[in-house]
């Protein structure tokens, strides 16, 4: 017996000396970093090979519901051996998820479409990296990090949206002073996680100025709720007359279809930054690039408009062009990265007593 445990604990010891000396397994970054060495007509033809094998991806994105079955639609047909298993999540639920399947040890998704927000919430617990799609030389800086963990799939601009039908257009709101006003009290939605726009408005306003602001405006008994969709709905149906901080595209998508909203364009004009990233773990890397490089390319930014959304990429015809019209304040994680655990706090403090 005794012969038999000292075995059992020499061939462990082997095993334990022989993976140590093994060489780490590469991450996604790192496996596709080997094909910038390529000729693009060569590199392309590894991605599809290796995809084919692959024969999947998984992609987590805060396109809405009925958007991603469109999206992966289009991307497959250009693909078709390639199943795009889409999952809409958004918000902290998408850090709070990818962050426990890491560190359970579970490779479960390939590539991240997420806010800015979210994105330097992932690059800081190292669940990315670095891929620099030769899609990328089409953007603009605003568009893209320089270290390739971020590419600007699409904007969403934040606007002022409210139901036109309690608000005269006399009367509609055309700063954030205006918010202030008696006659908006108990009228109005606020975003429970807008974390990004209460950065921005404290950098705008500047810092000691902008708490008081928020402090004011807490008191005006708004409706904090999760997510703009679910507050648009509600605006449309007259259960409040303003949604602080509304994504401009719904706005303008309810306005087409004849829905009684409309918007109001706010300074600062925030945009927030929705970028493609890849996981570092993925476990279909090839078709993880070719998802990557296809939604920045000049078809994937035409999907991607076709939703509402605005898009950088050079020679792209926007869906809606009036939200281009202003200058953007563009929320990016090199914005957020440094700032969001106390803007979150404090946002928290002001509108959600702590929670």
């Amino acid at each position: 017996m005794r012969l038999r445990v000292i075995c059992v604990l020499f061939v462990a010891a082997v095993q334990l000396l022989v993976a140590s000396h093994l060489p780490a397994q590469e991450t996604a970054g790192v496996l596709l970093a080997k094909l910038a060495k390529l000729s693009p007509e060569a590199r392309q033809k590894a991605l599809v090979d290796g995809a084919r094998a692959e024969k999947e991806v998984t992609f987590y994105t805060s396109l809405q519901p009925p958007q991603v079955e469109p999206f992966a639609r289009v991307f497959q047909k250009r693909y078709p051996f390639v199943k795009v298993n889409g999952v809409r999540i958004s918000g902290s639920k998408a850090v709070v998820r990818i962050q426990s399947e890491m560190n359970a040890g579970k490779s479960l998704v390939d590539v991240i479409n997420v806010s800015g927000e979210e994105a330097a919430a992932l690059k800081k617990v190292g669940a990315l990296d670095p891929y620099l799609s030769p899609q990328r030389e089409f953007y603009p800086p605003s568009a893209k990090d320089k270290d390739g963990y971020l590419t600007a799939m699409s904007f969403l601009t934040m606007v002022l949206g409210y139901n036109a039908n309690l608000v005269k257009r006399a009367d509609v709101p055309k700063s954030y002073d205006d918010l202030l006003q008696p006659k908006w009290k108990g009228q109005m939605f606020l975003d429970n996680e807008a974390y990004d726009w209460f950065a921005v408005l404290l950098k705008h306003f500047g810092r000691e100025k902008g708490l008081h602001y928020m402090s004011a405006l807490a008191k005006q008994d708004l409706a904090m709720m999760r997510g703009r969709t679910a507050q648009a709905q509600l605006l449309v149906a007259g259960e409040r007359a303003i949604g602080i901080v509304q994504s401009g595209n719904t706005m303008l998508d309810y306005k087409a279809k004849g829905a009684p909203v409309d918007m109001s364009i706010l300074d600062p004009y925030l945009a927030l930054s929705n970028s493609i990233m890849l996981a570092k773990h993925a476990l279909h890397p090839y078709a993880a690039a070719l998802l990557i490089d296809w939604s920045l390319s000049e078809e994937g930014q035409s999907v991607v408009t076709s939703f509402g959304r605005v898009v950088l990429r050079k020679g792209v015809k926007q869906r809606f062009p009036e939200l281009m019209e202003k200058e953007l304040f563009v929320t990016d994680s090199e914005f957020l990265g440094p700032i969001l655990e106390e803007s979150a706090r404090e946002f928290r403090q002001i509108f959600l007593g702590g929670r």
